[in-house]
Protein backbone atom coordinates (compact mmCIF):
# COMPACT_ATOMS: atom_id res chain seq x y z
CA UNK A 1 0.00 0.00 0.00
CA UNK A 2 3.06 2.20 0.77
CA UNK A 3 3.55 2.32 -2.88
CA UNK A 4 0.42 4.56 -4.41
CA UNK A 5 1.56 7.86 -4.41
CA UNK A 6 -0.41 10.88 -3.17
CA UNK A 7 0.52 13.98 -5.03
CA UNK A 8 1.97 16.56 -2.32
CA UNK A 9 -1.29 19.04 -2.99
CA UNK A 10 -3.58 16.83 -1.99
CA UNK A 11 -5.55 17.87 1.14
CA UNK A 12 -5.61 15.45 4.42
CA UNK A 13 -8.96 14.39 3.71
CA UNK A 14 -8.33 13.64 0.48
CA UNK A 15 -5.15 11.35 1.54
CA UNK A 16 -7.94 10.07 4.24
CA UNK A 17 -10.36 9.05 1.88
CA UNK A 18 -8.45 7.78 -0.76
CA UNK A 19 -6.59 5.80 2.34
CA UNK A 20 -10.14 4.37 3.15
CA UNK A 21 -11.20 3.47 -0.16
CA UNK A 22 -7.91 1.42 -0.44
CA UNK A 23 -8.52 -0.55 2.94
CA UNK A 24 -11.75 -1.32 2.20
CA UNK A 25 -11.83 -2.57 -1.44
CA UNK A 26 -8.47 -3.90 -2.32
CA UNK A 27 -6.49 -6.29 -1.35
CA UNK A 28 -2.21 -5.86 -1.80
CA UNK A 29 -1.51 -8.96 -3.98
CA UNK A 30 1.37 -11.24 -2.42
CA UNK A 31 3.44 -10.93 -5.63
CA UNK A 32 3.04 -7.53 -6.01
CA UNK A 33 2.71 -3.82 -4.79
CA UNK A 34 -0.63 -2.83 -6.82
CA UNK A 35 -3.85 -3.04 -5.86
CA UNK A 36 -5.68 -5.67 -6.43
CA UNK A 37 -9.31 -5.00 -7.76
CA UNK A 38 -11.59 -8.34 -6.98
CA UNK A 39 -14.91 -10.02 -7.83
CA UNK A 40 -17.46 -8.76 -6.52
CA UNK A 41 -20.09 -11.95 -6.42
CA UNK A 42 -23.32 -13.09 -3.87
CA UNK A 43 -22.19 -9.71 -2.06
CA UNK A 44 -18.87 -10.41 -1.40
CA UNK A 45 -15.23 -9.76 -2.43
CA UNK A 46 -13.27 -12.53 -3.82
CA UNK A 47 -9.63 -12.03 -4.11
CA UNK A 48 -8.68 -15.18 -6.16
CA UNK A 49 -10.61 -17.06 -8.46
CA UNK A 50 -9.40 -19.74 -11.06
CA UNK A 51 -8.77 -17.32 -14.05
CA UNK A 52 -6.08 -15.31 -12.38
CA UNK A 53 -4.67 -11.99 -12.92
CA UNK A 54 -4.44 -9.78 -15.47
CA UNK A 55 -3.07 -5.96 -14.94
CA UNK A 56 -4.09 -2.70 -15.94
CA UNK A 57 -2.13 0.20 -17.39
CA UNK A 58 -2.52 3.74 -17.50
CA UNK A 59 -3.45 4.58 -20.78
CA UNK A 60 -1.89 7.81 -20.57
CA UNK A 61 1.35 7.37 -18.27
CA UNK A 62 1.99 3.62 -19.59
CA UNK A 63 2.59 3.14 -15.82
CA UNK A 64 0.60 -0.64 -14.02
CA UNK A 65 -2.08 1.09 -11.47
CA UNK A 66 -3.85 -2.48 -11.03
CA UNK A 67 -4.41 -5.74 -10.95
CA UNK A 68 -7.74 -6.92 -11.37
CA UNK A 69 -8.61 -10.59 -10.49
CA UNK A 70 -10.80 -12.50 -13.52
CA UNK A 71 -13.64 -14.60 -13.46
CA UNK A 72 -13.08 -18.05 -14.54
CA UNK A 73 -15.66 -20.74 -15.78
CA UNK A 74 -16.22 -21.48 -12.06
CA UNK A 75 -16.97 -18.12 -10.71
CA UNK A 76 -19.32 -17.23 -14.03
CA UNK A 77 -21.26 -20.00 -12.93
CA UNK A 78 -21.24 -19.00 -8.92
CA UNK A 79 -22.49 -15.61 -10.16
CA UNK A 80 -25.13 -16.83 -12.31
CA UNK A 81 -26.93 -18.79 -9.80
CA UNK A 82 -26.23 -16.24 -6.70
CA UNK A 83 -27.97 -14.20 -9.42
CA UNK A 84 -30.66 -16.74 -10.03
CA UNK A 85 -31.52 -17.21 -5.88
CA UNK A 86 -31.45 -13.45 -5.88
CA UNK A 87 -34.05 -12.85 -8.53
CA UNK A 88 -36.54 -15.29 -6.67
CA UNK A 89 -36.35 -13.05 -3.65
CA UNK A 90 -36.08 -9.24 -5.49
CA UNK A 91 -38.85 -9.94 -8.02
CA UNK A 92 -41.32 -9.84 -5.15
CA UNK A 93 -39.88 -6.59 -3.55
CA UNK A 94 -42.41 -4.03 -3.62
CA UNK A 95 -41.92 -0.88 -6.15
CA UNK A 96 -41.21 1.44 -3.33
CA UNK A 97 -38.60 -0.36 -1.77
CA UNK A 98 -37.15 -0.67 -5.02
CA UNK A 99 -37.52 2.87 -5.51
CA UNK A 100 -36.01 3.56 -1.50
CA UNK A 101 -32.62 1.77 -2.20
CA UNK A 102 -32.35 3.53 -5.55
CA UNK A 103 -32.55 6.75 -3.76
CA UNK A 104 -30.05 5.82 -1.29
CA UNK A 105 -27.70 4.94 -3.44
CA UNK A 106 -28.06 8.50 -5.01
CA UNK A 107 -27.14 9.44 -1.63
CA UNK A 108 -24.27 7.54 -1.51
CA UNK A 109 -23.11 8.74 -4.48
CA UNK A 110 -22.76 12.24 -3.00
CA UNK A 111 -20.69 10.94 -0.12
CA UNK A 112 -18.82 9.18 -2.38
CA UNK A 113 -18.44 11.13 -4.60
CA UNK A 114 -14.47 12.23 -4.34
CA UNK A 115 -13.86 8.61 -4.25
CA UNK A 116 -15.11 7.21 -7.33
CA UNK A 117 -13.40 10.51 -9.04
CA UNK A 118 -10.05 8.93 -7.03
CA UNK A 119 -10.40 5.11 -8.60
CA UNK A 120 -11.89 7.03 -12.25
CA UNK A 121 -8.70 9.04 -12.44
CA UNK A 122 -6.66 6.19 -11.58
CA UNK A 123 -7.81 4.12 -13.94
CA UNK A 124 -7.24 6.36 -17.00
CA UNK A 125 -7.74 9.99 -17.85
CA UNK A 126 -10.84 12.22 -18.10
CA UNK A 127 -11.60 15.95 -17.86
CA UNK A 128 -13.25 17.81 -14.88
CA UNK A 129 -16.12 18.85 -16.71
CA UNK A 130 -16.64 15.28 -18.02
CA UNK A 131 -16.08 13.82 -14.36
CA UNK A 132 -19.01 16.75 -12.68
CA UNK A 133 -21.21 15.85 -15.52
CA UNK A 134 -20.84 12.11 -15.29
CA UNK A 135 -21.97 12.62 -11.88
CA UNK A 136 -25.02 14.71 -12.37
CA UNK A 137 -26.22 12.87 -15.39
CA UNK A 138 -25.67 9.61 -12.96
CA UNK A 139 -28.05 11.76 -9.86
CA UNK A 140 -30.60 12.33 -12.68
CA UNK A 141 -30.74 8.85 -14.00
CA UNK A 142 -31.15 7.45 -10.06
CA UNK A 143 -34.00 9.52 -9.71
CA UNK A 144 -35.76 8.28 -13.28
CA UNK A 145 -34.81 4.62 -12.22
CA UNK A 146 -36.70 5.16 -8.61
CA UNK A 147 -39.47 6.56 -10.22
CA UNK A 148 -39.62 3.93 -13.11
CA UNK A 149 -39.60 1.43 -10.13
CA UNK A 150 -42.81 2.36 -9.09
CA UNK A 151 -44.07 3.21 -12.60
CA UNK A 152 -44.44 -1.09 -13.53
CA UNK A 153 -48.32 -1.37 -14.19
CA UNK A 154 -50.12 -4.06 -16.66
CA UNK A 155 -53.41 -3.48 -18.16
CA UNK A 156 -56.97 -4.74 -18.09
CA UNK A 157 -58.44 -5.61 -21.66
CA UNK A 158 -61.98 -5.92 -22.52
CA UNK A 159 -62.65 -9.39 -23.83
CA UNK A 160 -65.13 -11.05 -26.34
CA UNK A 161 -66.60 -13.89 -24.21
CA UNK A 162 -66.79 -11.34 -20.84
CA UNK A 163 -64.02 -13.42 -19.42
CA UNK A 164 -61.61 -11.15 -17.21
CA UNK A 165 -57.90 -10.70 -18.09
CA UNK A 166 -55.49 -8.95 -16.74
CA UNK A 167 -51.84 -8.27 -18.51
CA UNK A 168 -49.04 -8.35 -15.75
CA UNK A 169 -45.73 -6.72 -16.91
CA UNK A 170 -43.25 -9.49 -15.42
CA UNK A 171 -39.15 -9.28 -14.89
CA UNK A 172 -37.12 -11.49 -17.24
CA UNK A 173 -34.63 -12.46 -14.60
CA UNK A 174 -30.80 -12.54 -14.66
CA UNK A 175 -29.57 -9.36 -17.21
CA UNK A 176 -26.15 -9.52 -18.38
CA UNK A 177 -24.99 -6.02 -18.34
CA UNK A 178 -22.22 -4.85 -20.43
CA UNK A 179 -21.94 -0.96 -20.26
CA UNK A 180 -19.83 1.34 -21.85
CA UNK A 181 -16.79 2.89 -20.45
CA UNK A 182 -17.17 7.04 -22.27
CA UNK A 183 -19.26 8.22 -19.45
CA UNK A 184 -18.23 5.91 -16.69
CA UNK A 185 -20.80 6.32 -14.04
CA UNK A 186 -23.97 7.24 -15.77
CA UNK A 187 -23.33 4.21 -18.23
CA UNK A 188 -22.64 1.99 -15.45
CA UNK A 189 -25.88 2.78 -13.56
CA UNK A 190 -28.10 2.85 -16.54
CA UNK A 191 -27.29 -0.95 -17.28
CA UNK A 192 -28.00 -1.74 -13.55
CA UNK A 193 -30.42 0.66 -12.10
CA UNK A 194 -33.09 0.32 -14.79
CA UNK A 195 -33.09 -3.59 -14.63
CA UNK A 196 -33.46 -3.58 -11.22
CA UNK A 197 -36.05 -1.17 -11.06
CA UNK A 198 -37.95 -3.40 -13.27
CA UNK A 199 -37.25 -6.75 -10.82
CA UNK A 200 -34.17 -8.22 -12.23
CA UNK A 201 -31.09 -9.11 -10.89
CA UNK A 202 -27.82 -7.96 -12.73
CA UNK A 203 -24.73 -10.03 -13.97
CA UNK A 204 -22.31 -6.41 -15.03
CA UNK A 205 -19.20 -7.26 -16.57
CA UNK A 206 -16.69 -4.77 -15.86
CA UNK A 207 -15.01 -2.48 -18.14
CA UNK A 208 -11.45 -3.48 -18.62
CA UNK A 209 -10.54 0.12 -18.96
CA UNK A 210 -11.48 1.20 -15.62
CA UNK A 211 -11.32 -1.74 -13.26
CA UNK A 212 -10.78 0.10 -9.70
CA UNK A 213 -13.90 2.27 -10.57
CA UNK A 214 -16.30 -0.78 -11.43
CA UNK A 215 -15.40 -2.32 -7.97
CA UNK A 216 -17.04 0.70 -6.22
CA UNK A 217 -20.11 -0.41 -7.21
CA UNK A 218 -20.66 -3.24 -5.37
CA UNK A 219 -20.40 -1.96 -1.99
CA UNK A 220 -21.83 0.93 -3.53
CA UNK A 221 -25.51 -1.23 -4.36
CA UNK A 222 -25.13 -3.01 -0.91
CA UNK A 223 -24.67 -0.31 1.28
CA UNK A 224 -27.51 1.02 -0.06
CA UNK A 225 -29.71 -2.04 1.22
CA UNK A 226 -29.83 -4.12 -2.26
CA UNK A 227 -29.51 -7.91 -1.43
CA UNK A 228 -26.57 -10.07 -1.74
CA UNK A 229 -26.38 -11.43 -4.96
CA UNK A 230 -28.64 -9.20 -7.10
CA UNK A 231 -25.72 -7.37 -8.35
CA UNK A 232 -22.38 -9.70 -9.81
CA UNK A 233 -19.56 -7.23 -11.16
CA UNK A 234 -17.43 -9.55 -12.64
CA UNK A 235 -14.00 -8.85 -14.21
CA UNK A 236 -12.75 -11.02 -17.22
CA UNK A 237 -9.62 -11.35 -19.45
CA UNK A 238 -9.20 -10.58 -23.27
CA UNK A 239 -7.95 -13.66 -24.10
CA UNK A 240 -11.31 -15.72 -22.94
CA UNK A 241 -13.83 -12.97 -22.34
CA UNK A 242 -15.72 -14.33 -25.45
CA UNK A 243 -15.84 -17.60 -24.16
CA UNK A 244 -17.13 -16.36 -20.33
CA UNK A 245 -19.98 -13.99 -22.40
CA UNK A 246 -20.78 -16.96 -24.03
CA UNK A 247 -21.15 -18.82 -21.62
CA UNK A 248 -23.74 -16.11 -19.46
CA UNK A 249 -25.64 -15.96 -23.04
CA UNK A 250 -26.10 -19.56 -23.20
CA UNK A 251 -27.30 -20.03 -19.44
CA UNK A 252 -30.63 -21.05 -19.07
CA UNK A 253 -30.93 -19.26 -15.69
CA UNK A 254 -29.82 -15.81 -17.92
CA UNK A 255 -32.87 -14.66 -19.64
CA UNK A 256 -31.67 -11.21 -21.70
CA UNK A 257 -28.07 -8.98 -22.57
CA UNK A 258 -28.03 -5.67 -22.32
CA UNK A 259 -25.41 -4.14 -24.23
CA UNK A 260 -24.16 -0.96 -24.89
CA UNK A 261 -20.80 -0.19 -27.26
CA UNK A 262 -20.20 -0.10 -30.81
CA UNK A 263 -22.10 -1.49 -33.90
CA UNK A 264 -19.51 -4.20 -34.33
CA UNK A 265 -19.60 -6.01 -31.06
CA UNK A 266 -23.64 -5.08 -30.69
CA UNK A 267 -23.76 -7.04 -33.74
CA UNK A 268 -21.30 -10.22 -32.49
CA UNK A 269 -23.86 -9.98 -29.24
CA UNK A 270 -27.13 -9.89 -30.91
CA UNK A 271 -26.20 -12.80 -32.89
CA UNK A 272 -25.21 -14.88 -29.83
CA UNK A 273 -28.68 -13.64 -28.24
CA UNK A 274 -29.99 -15.16 -31.51
CA UNK A 275 -28.17 -18.24 -31.23
CA UNK A 276 -29.83 -18.85 -27.68
CA UNK A 277 -32.91 -17.02 -28.12
CA UNK A 278 -32.14 -13.97 -25.74
CA UNK A 279 -33.84 -11.17 -26.34
CA UNK A 280 -31.73 -8.01 -25.66
CA UNK A 281 -31.68 -4.50 -25.59
CA UNK A 282 -28.77 -2.94 -27.93
CA UNK A 283 -27.37 0.93 -27.72
CA UNK A 284 -25.30 1.03 -30.55
CA UNK A 285 -22.91 3.65 -31.68
CA UNK A 286 -23.95 6.27 -34.39
CA UNK A 287 -22.80 8.83 -37.20
CA UNK A 288 -25.03 11.84 -35.82
CA UNK A 289 -25.76 14.73 -37.76
CA UNK A 290 -26.06 18.03 -36.94
CA UNK A 291 -27.97 19.85 -39.62
CA UNK A 292 -27.53 23.69 -40.38
CA UNK A 293 -30.06 25.60 -42.85
CA UNK A 294 -30.62 29.09 -44.16
CA UNK A 295 -32.87 30.88 -40.77
CA UNK A 296 -30.55 29.04 -38.42
CA UNK A 297 -28.74 31.08 -35.70
CA UNK A 298 -24.99 30.71 -36.91
CA UNK A 299 -23.47 31.29 -33.70
CA UNK A 300 -26.08 29.34 -31.99
CA UNK A 301 -25.11 26.79 -34.34
CA UNK A 302 -21.48 26.76 -34.47
CA UNK A 303 -21.77 26.63 -30.71
CA UNK A 304 -23.69 23.33 -29.97
CA UNK A 305 -21.73 21.78 -32.84
CA UNK A 306 -18.49 22.15 -31.29
CA UNK A 307 -19.63 21.34 -28.24
CA UNK A 308 -21.28 18.40 -29.33
CA UNK A 309 -18.62 16.62 -31.47
CA UNK A 310 -15.65 17.21 -28.85
CA UNK A 311 -17.36 17.11 -25.37
CA UNK A 312 -15.42 14.11 -23.72
CA UNK A 313 -12.88 14.12 -26.50
CA UNK A 314 -15.92 12.83 -29.14
CA UNK A 315 -16.30 9.61 -27.02
CA UNK A 316 -19.69 10.03 -27.15
CA UNK A 317 -22.34 7.53 -29.43
CA UNK A 318 -24.22 10.45 -29.30
CA UNK A 319 -21.10 13.42 -30.65
CA UNK A 320 -22.03 15.17 -33.60
CA UNK A 321 -19.94 13.72 -36.46
CA UNK A 322 -21.24 15.27 -39.74
CA UNK A 323 -22.76 18.62 -40.42
CA UNK A 324 -24.93 19.21 -42.71
CA UNK A 325 -25.36 22.84 -44.16
CA UNK A 326 -27.28 24.44 -46.66
CA UNK A 327 -25.12 25.44 -49.65
CA UNK A 328 -27.26 28.80 -49.29
CA UNK A 329 -25.12 30.09 -45.84
CA UNK A 330 -22.16 27.40 -46.49
CA UNK A 331 -19.68 29.94 -46.64
CA UNK A 332 -20.69 32.44 -43.93
CA UNK A 333 -21.51 29.46 -41.92
CA UNK A 334 -17.70 27.95 -42.11
CA UNK A 335 -16.71 31.38 -41.13
CA UNK A 336 -18.62 31.27 -38.25
CA UNK A 337 -17.58 27.79 -36.95
CA UNK A 338 -13.98 28.42 -37.49
CA UNK A 339 -14.01 31.62 -35.56
CA UNK A 340 -16.19 30.17 -32.75
CA UNK A 341 -13.25 27.34 -32.77
CA UNK A 342 -10.36 29.36 -32.76
CA UNK A 343 -11.36 31.21 -29.72
CA UNK A 344 -11.77 28.02 -27.34
CA UNK A 345 -8.11 28.13 -27.75
CA UNK A 346 -8.22 24.12 -26.80
CA UNK A 347 -3.88 24.04 -27.10
CA UNK A 348 -1.91 21.76 -29.11
CA UNK A 349 -1.58 19.22 -27.08
CA UNK A 350 -4.39 17.22 -28.36
CA UNK A 351 -7.50 16.07 -26.41
CA UNK A 352 -6.94 12.57 -24.07
CA UNK A 353 -9.05 9.71 -24.78
CA UNK A 354 -9.70 6.48 -22.92
CA UNK A 355 -8.87 3.14 -25.20
CA UNK A 356 -5.21 2.97 -25.52
CA UNK A 357 -4.38 3.56 -28.98
CA UNK A 358 -7.50 5.89 -29.73
CA UNK A 359 -4.93 8.79 -30.78
CA UNK A 360 -3.25 6.31 -33.45
CA UNK A 361 -6.79 5.24 -34.89
CA UNK A 362 -7.72 8.79 -35.02
CA UNK A 363 -4.81 9.45 -36.59
CA UNK A 364 -5.29 6.51 -39.72
CA UNK A 365 -8.44 8.25 -40.10
CA UNK A 366 -7.07 11.80 -40.06
CA UNK A 367 -4.55 10.84 -42.85
CA UNK A 368 -7.02 8.59 -44.98
CA UNK A 369 -9.23 11.67 -45.10
CA UNK A 370 -5.74 13.69 -46.12
CA UNK A 371 -5.25 10.96 -48.94
CA UNK A 372 -8.59 11.07 -50.19
CA UNK A 373 -8.09 15.04 -50.71
CA UNK A 374 -10.03 16.00 -47.57
CA UNK A 375 -9.25 19.66 -46.59
CA UNK A 376 -8.71 21.49 -43.11
CA UNK A 377 -10.88 23.48 -41.92
CA UNK A 378 -9.60 23.96 -38.36
CA UNK A 379 -7.33 22.11 -36.37
CA UNK A 380 -6.07 23.17 -32.73
CA UNK A 381 -2.43 21.89 -33.77
CA UNK A 382 -0.84 24.11 -35.68
CA UNK A 383 1.52 21.71 -37.31
CA UNK A 384 0.34 20.16 -40.52
CA UNK A 385 1.35 16.45 -39.37
CA UNK A 386 -0.05 15.01 -36.82
CA UNK A 387 2.80 12.25 -36.20
CA UNK A 388 3.80 14.22 -32.59
CA UNK A 389 0.17 13.10 -31.01
CA UNK A 390 0.57 10.64 -28.53
CA UNK A 391 -1.06 7.44 -29.14
CA UNK A 392 -4.15 8.13 -26.87
CA UNK A 393 -4.92 12.15 -27.58
CA UNK A 394 -5.33 14.09 -30.91
CA UNK A 395 -5.85 17.50 -31.69
CA UNK A 396 -9.90 19.02 -32.54
CA UNK A 397 -10.17 18.72 -36.03
CA UNK A 398 -12.89 19.83 -38.49
CA UNK A 399 -12.81 18.40 -42.26
CA UNK A 400 -14.07 20.27 -45.34
CA UNK A 401 -14.64 18.96 -48.40
CA UNK A 402 -14.64 15.01 -47.27
CA UNK A 403 -14.75 12.56 -50.23
CA UNK A 404 -17.13 9.93 -49.53
CA UNK A 405 -14.41 7.61 -50.57
CA UNK A 406 -12.53 8.14 -47.11
CA UNK A 407 -13.24 6.12 -44.29
CA UNK A 408 -14.55 9.00 -41.77
CA UNK A 409 -17.23 9.34 -44.17
CA UNK A 410 -18.69 6.09 -43.17
CA UNK A 411 -16.90 5.14 -40.06
CA UNK A 412 -17.51 6.43 -36.41
CA UNK A 413 -14.92 7.93 -35.36
CA UNK A 414 -15.31 8.23 -31.66
CA UNK A 415 -12.86 10.87 -31.29
CA UNK A 416 -12.36 14.72 -31.96
CA UNK A 417 -12.85 14.78 -35.72
CA UNK A 418 -15.81 16.69 -37.72
CA UNK A 419 -16.86 16.67 -41.19
CA UNK A 420 -19.01 19.69 -42.62
CA UNK A 421 -20.78 18.74 -45.85
CA UNK A 422 -22.39 21.31 -48.39
CA UNK A 423 -25.72 20.16 -49.36
CA UNK A 424 -27.76 22.29 -52.21
CA UNK A 425 -31.54 21.60 -50.59
CA UNK A 426 -33.27 19.98 -48.27
CA UNK A 427 -34.20 16.77 -49.95
CA UNK A 428 -30.20 16.33 -50.62
CA UNK A 429 -29.89 16.95 -47.12
CA UNK A 430 -32.49 14.22 -45.47
CA UNK A 431 -30.92 11.85 -47.89
CA UNK A 432 -27.55 12.12 -47.00
CA UNK A 433 -28.01 11.88 -43.28
CA UNK A 434 -30.53 8.97 -44.02
CA UNK A 435 -27.48 7.34 -46.20
CA UNK A 436 -25.86 6.12 -43.01
CA UNK A 437 -26.57 3.16 -41.56
CA UNK A 438 -26.91 3.93 -38.18
CA UNK A 439 -29.70 6.45 -37.01
CA UNK A 440 -29.27 7.30 -32.84
CA UNK A 441 -29.31 10.81 -32.46
CA UNK A 442 -29.47 14.07 -34.49
CA UNK A 443 -29.78 17.86 -34.65
CA UNK A 444 -31.30 20.78 -36.57
CA UNK A 445 -30.81 24.54 -36.38
CA UNK A 446 -33.48 26.70 -37.44
CA UNK A 447 -36.05 29.64 -36.82
CA UNK A 448 -38.66 27.58 -38.82
CA UNK A 449 -40.19 25.48 -36.69
CA UNK A 450 -42.32 23.51 -39.14
CA UNK A 451 -39.85 23.10 -41.61
CA UNK A 452 -37.80 21.43 -38.59
CA UNK A 453 -41.31 18.99 -37.52
CA UNK A 454 -41.08 18.33 -41.39
CA UNK A 455 -37.63 17.03 -41.96
CA UNK A 456 -37.45 15.81 -38.07
CA UNK A 457 -40.63 13.15 -39.34
CA UNK A 458 -37.98 12.30 -42.11
CA UNK A 459 -35.02 11.22 -40.38
CA UNK A 460 -34.29 8.14 -39.46
CA UNK A 461 -33.01 8.77 -35.82
CA UNK A 462 -33.95 8.20 -32.64
CA UNK A 463 -34.00 11.45 -31.54
CA UNK A 464 -33.98 14.84 -33.53
CA UNK A 465 -32.46 17.95 -31.11
CA UNK A 466 -34.06 21.36 -32.80
CA UNK A 467 -31.73 24.22 -31.87
CA UNK A 468 -29.18 21.86 -29.67
CA UNK A 469 -26.40 19.51 -29.99
CA UNK A 470 -27.31 15.96 -30.85
CA UNK A 471 -25.92 14.60 -26.89
CA UNK A 472 -28.92 14.61 -24.68
CA UNK A 473 -30.45 11.99 -22.35
CA UNK A 474 -33.19 12.92 -19.79
CA UNK A 475 -34.71 10.33 -17.59
CA UNK A 476 -38.48 10.63 -18.47
CA UNK A 477 -37.10 10.18 -22.47
CA UNK A 478 -36.94 7.21 -24.44
CA UNK A 479 -33.35 7.00 -25.23
CA UNK A 480 -32.25 4.19 -28.23
CA UNK A 481 -31.50 4.12 -31.67
CA UNK A 482 -32.67 3.43 -35.36
CA UNK A 483 -31.18 0.98 -38.11
CA UNK A 484 -27.74 -0.52 -37.02
CA UNK A 485 -27.87 1.81 -33.87
CA UNK A 486 -29.71 -0.73 -32.02
CA UNK A 487 -32.99 -1.57 -30.37
CA UNK A 488 -35.32 -1.31 -26.94
CA UNK A 489 -35.08 1.83 -24.99
CA UNK A 490 -33.72 3.04 -22.12
CA UNK A 491 -35.53 5.34 -19.70
CA UNK A 492 -39.33 5.38 -17.92
CA UNK A 493 -41.58 3.84 -20.04
CA UNK A 494 -39.32 2.53 -22.68
CA UNK A 495 -37.25 0.96 -20.13
CA UNK A 496 -40.19 -0.54 -18.39
CA UNK A 497 -40.74 -2.19 -22.14
CA UNK A 498 -37.33 -3.01 -22.48
CA UNK A 499 -36.64 -4.67 -19.20
CA UNK A 500 -40.54 -6.56 -18.28
CA UNK A 501 -42.60 -9.11 -20.38
CA UNK A 502 -46.09 -9.23 -20.57
CA UNK A 503 -48.07 -12.07 -18.94
CA UNK A 504 -52.13 -12.92 -19.54
CA UNK A 505 -54.00 -14.10 -17.05
CA UNK A 506 -57.31 -14.96 -17.87
CA UNK A 507 -60.22 -15.73 -15.29
CA UNK A 508 -62.71 -17.53 -17.62
CA UNK A 509 -66.68 -17.67 -16.43
CA UNK A 510 -68.00 -21.31 -15.91
CA UNK A 511 -69.46 -23.38 -18.69
CA UNK A 512 -68.95 -26.42 -20.12
CA UNK A 513 -67.23 -26.81 -23.82
CA UNK A 514 -69.29 -29.34 -25.92
CA UNK A 515 -67.23 -32.15 -26.44
CA UNK A 516 -69.49 -34.07 -28.80
CA UNK A 517 -68.90 -31.70 -31.77
CA UNK A 518 -65.16 -32.35 -31.52
CA UNK A 519 -65.67 -34.92 -34.00
CA UNK A 520 -67.95 -33.81 -36.17
CA UNK A 521 -67.46 -33.75 -39.97
CA UNK A 522 -64.57 -35.11 -39.56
Amino acid sequence: MSSIKIRASASAGRYRRLVHTVRRFYLPASSSSLPTVQLWIGGQSLATSSGGTVVHTHPKTGRESCQAVVAGEKEVNDAIMSSKTAFEEWRDVTGWEKKGILQIVGKLIKDRSKDLEEALRADSTFSDLVVKKDQESALHLLEGASHTAISVEGTIPQTVDGSFSMVLRQPYGPVLSIPAFNYPLTLALRSIAYPLACGNTVLLRASPLLPQFFQLLGHLFQDAGLPKGALQILNFSEKDVAERIEQIIAHREVRMVNFTGSVRLGKILAAKCGQYLKPSVMELGGKSVAIVLPSADLELAANNILFGAFFNSGQVCMSTEQVLVHSEIANEFEKVLKEIAEQAKWGEQGMEMVRPGSGDGARDLYDNAIKEGAKVLYSSSNTSSTSSTSSTSFPPTIFSSLPASSKLYIEESFSPLLSLHRLSSTEDIIQHANSHSTGLTSSIFTNDYREALDMAKELESGAVHVNGMTIHDQHNLPHGGWKDSGYGRFNSKGAIESFTQTKNVRFVKSGKLPLGLIYEGL
